[in-house]
């Protein structure tokens, strides 16, 4: 099971967009970047949504004192 975190992802979309910017590219090329990043930006998309339910999980469990039993917290959260 992949171990990436949400810096990771920075750096994945960061790196696309460097790639993008190569100025070397043929117009095939280009079209495969392209498309390339519109896959690389629909799972991200859909990675924070997910990143972002788990947040809000996170601040229900708890509670007014800010903190959880670290058991009671979903995996995801974790370190």
């Amino acid at each position: 099971m992949p171990k990436n975190t949400l810096s990771d992802l920075n750096n994945f979309l960061f790196g696309q967009l460097e790639r993008l910017d190569n100025p070397d590219m043929t117009h095939e090329e280009l079209d495969a970047e392209i498309k390339r990043t519109s896959a690389m930006t629909d799972v991200a998309e859909k990675v924070i949504k997910n990143a972002n339910t788990v947040l809000e999980a996170e601040k229900l469990y708890s509670g007014k004192d800010g903190w959880v039993d670290p058991k009671r917290r979903p995996k995801m959260i974790e370190g």
